[in-house]
């Protein structure tokens, strides 16, 4: 007992610290990561005037506060900045947050049930790849359903590989006029010929075999309804004007270099590290990490 007293006891001294942090920096918006909080407990703290609960199962607002709101995130193991760049990201797109808003991030050790790290921060200040004037074409772009969904099997492929072996692969997402010129088959499509809905990024069905066809050479395509066009496409766009951080190497100059030309985002997937890595307009905008084992 004297251990769970201790837990409830850093966590309130922590809530309430951070809170009259926000106060006093005049902080109207916190962003939190529902999962790993007791709300009744976070509540009992005077808090900023709105909450964006980060939830892995879509539900009600914990707090059953009407200025709240509910923001879905993948099911997925990541460091305690993944989770705020990926709530930080997916808030901006859908208008909840201003670039230059100023937020509190709240977030913890997946599984944890404590917070234990606070982020004060302005998304176009500290998060280059929200500064751009390119949101807007970003912002029309991502279905946030289709979008969701691929990074949802993006992030469950890297954490969970295939027969127990990491998984590297990319996942284009795009109209598939535009992309065609740039994509060349390695081997026959095995999804030729199929009807639509068999090979919809949303069919439970269809994920696992998505899952053996990401041991395939070459990318996945898949167009802005969530259809996989092609499994084994190699991506022929050019990669010599392309720039990456050091350590990343072919696959993921591919993924740059095809959202460089065509107005596509890709995910690629590290196998060596299991980082999953967004691009979009030829460049890394967010990499989500998984905790070091």
């Amino acid at each position: 007992m004297a251990l769970v007293r201790s837990r409830r006891e850093e966590a309130a001294a922590f809530n309430s610290h951070a809170f009259a942090l926000a106060e006093a920096l005049r902080i109207h918006t916190a962003l939190v990561l529902a999962d790993e909080v007791q709300s009744q407990l976070l509540l009992a703290h005077r808090v900023p005037e709105r909450l964006i609960w980060l939830v892995r199962d879509e539900g009600e607002t914990p707090s059953g506060r009407l200025r709240d709101l509910v923001l879905p995130i993948p099911s997925a193991n990541l460091t305690r900045m993944s989770q705020i760049n990926l709530g930080l990201y997916s808030a901006t797109l859908r208008g909840y947050i201003e670039l230059d808003e100023t937020v509190m991030c709240l977030s913890g050790i997946a599984g944890s049930g404590q917070l234990d790290l606070m982020l004060v921060t302005k998304p176009n200040r500290d998060f280059p790849w929200l500064r751009n004037q390119d949101l807007d074409r970003t912002k029309g772009l991502v279905g946030p359903k289709e979008f969701g969904r691929l990074l949802e099997l993006a992030l469950r492929f890297a954490a969970q590989g295939r027969e127990g072996k990491p998984i590297g692969a990319i996942f284009v997402l795009g109209a598939k006029e535009q992309l065609e010129p740039f994509l060349r088959q390695l081997i026959l499509n095995p999804c030729k010929g199929h009807a639509r809905r068999v090979r919809s990024i949303h069919s439970p069905e269809f994920a696992e075999s998505l899952r053996e066809f990401c041991a395939l050479d070459g990318a996945v395509v898949v167009n802005r309804d969530g259809v996989v066009e092609s499994v084994g496409t190699y991506l022929d766009a050019p990669t010599k004007n392309v720039r990456l951080r050091r350590g990343l190497g072919a696959r993921h100059a591919a993924a740059a270099a095809i959202t460089r030309v065509t107005d596509a985002i890709a995910f690629a997937i590290s196998e060596s590290s299991g980082t999953v890595t967004l691009f979009d307009n030829g460049r890394s905008v967010l990499e989500l990490e998984r905790p070091a084992t």
